[in-house]
């Protein structure tokens, strides 16, 4: 944020409470809400998780919003939510309220409505940024940098909470920034991971970003979705695909810890508890590590595109540098915690053929003729790897049919057994 000072600022407000918030609601004009309001960019120390919010933010919706200023008579927003900290902002209740009408009806207000009415100031160094509205933030940021009518005057309401620089008062803040937006209409994947605070998985995937050296500068791409872009050259995998990498290992595999997605998505467990989530998070990675050699060159390079290089391109490569071959592995060695330890379904997993050109993933997985990732046989092809190693929910014989078809070969045969 900048830390240029802004000039005094006084807001007539209504001071409220509700749960453990206190909170004001204040007019303010568009140009000062444009001047003084940042975006969510604060509430993390990785920039990195910060730029999820603001690349979502690049959008046409601020364009259409700025249009809808300058355009709609009838305009109207709800209110803008804003944390504030730093400075020294002060609520100045009303005491008294004198009417020259003497049947005034506000001649016998309660003491306790008046000390919710009154103004709030603003010294200009506060730093100010939108938990909600973040969308309508760019759109009136963007009006205003086009230049509004003179005479349009537009008042928006904002209600203004307090924001610490704690570890708990970032916690506090992410939560009622996911819970305001849930509440509005369903959270997006990449908010949910950089910002939610109840998200088992979410958390955990922040923990591996900001408290591990596995993902440090840019061994991860900060892509919420599972497709790795194709220019990316030095990360092993997406944030969204380690969000779900981790939802498959608390959910699937067998522990202690095991629970359904949804209860993991919703209800933070205990710090104790949450720390265990996060050491078998960070355990599992350790695991991969030691058993898939291209993987620990990786982690432990101090050069990770060259290490890309070689294990991910149109030549093929190996399949763990691969979203979708990510997941695949993980939920094989979920499926093998049935019968044995982590440790041991990672290593027997690690058995597996690596390659993209090989079968089982030739012309499943991998198109050679293209030379490109295809999803289209993506369950008969895990269902495969899980014949290698035992456990496929198929019989032998479904199996053998599914992979003839897939493969377009009526004499195919499936691959051998590892054990």
């Amino acid at each position: 944020m900048s830390m240029t000072k802004n000039p005094k600022l006084t807001l007539p407000a209504l001071r409220g409470v509700i749960g453990s918030w206190v909170y004001y609601s204040c007019l303010v004009s568009l140009e000062e809400v444009a001047k003084r309001v940042k975006f969510a960019d604060e509430i993390h120390k990785s920039k990195q998780l910060s730029g999820m919010i603001q690349r979502k933010l690049q959008s046409t919706r601020s364009a259409q919003i700025a249009n809808y200023i300058k355009t709609q008579p009838e305009r109207f927003f709800n209110s803008l939510v804003v944390a504030t900290y730093g400075g020294k902002p002060n609520w100045h209740a009303i005491t008294n309220i004198n009417s020259k009408d003497s049947d005034s009806d506000l001649s016998n207000v309660a003491e306790e409505v008046l000390e919710s009415v009154g103004f709030l100031t603003f010294q200009g160094d506060e730093k100010l940024f939108a938990l909600d509205g973040q969308h309508r933030l760019a759109g009136i940021k963007k009006a205003v940098q086009d230049g509004l009518p003179e005479d349009q005057g537009d008042e928006v309401s904002v209600i203004f909470v307090a924001h610490k620089v704690t570890p708990q008062g970032l916690e506090r803040t992410r939560r009622l920034f996911t819970t305001l937006n849930k509440t509005a209409r369903p959270v997006s994947k990449g908010d949910i991971i950089a910002l939610d605070e109840d998200d088992v998985m979410a958390i955990c995937v922040r923990k591996l970003i900001e408290e591990t050296d596995y993902f440090a500068e840019n061994k991860i791409a900060f892509v919420a979705t599972n497709n790795m872009p194709p220019t990316n050259l030095e990360s092993i995998t997406t944030i969204g695909n380690l969000y779900d990498i981790l939802a498959i290992l608390f959910s699937e595999s067998e522990s202690s810890l095991k629970k359904r997605k949804t209860d993991l998505q919703r209800s933070r467990p205990s710090d104790l508890e949450l720390n265990a989530y996060f050491e078998l998070a960070n355990s599992y990675i350790s695991l991969l590590s030691d058993n898939f050699s291209e993987l620990h060159s990786f982690l432990k390079s101090d050069n990770p595109s060259m290490v890309v290089e070689k294990h991910r391109g149109a030549h093929g490569g190996k399949v763990i540098f691969r979203p979708v071959g990510l997941d695949m592995l993980t939920r094989v060695i979920a499926r093998l915690t049935k019968s044995m330890s982590l440790k041991d379904a990672v290593k027997l997993a690690s058995k597996l053929p690596r390659d993209l050109t090989s079968a089982p993933f030739a012309n499943l997985l991998w198109n050679t003729t293209t030379n490109t990732i295809s999803n289209a046989n993506n369950v008969t092809l895990r269902e495969v790897l899980m014949h290698m190693v035992g456990v496929s929910k198929f019989s032998e014989a479904t199996l053998q049919a599914r992979y003839r078809k897939a493969m377009g070969d009526e004499s195919a045969k499936l691959p051998s057994k590892l054990i």
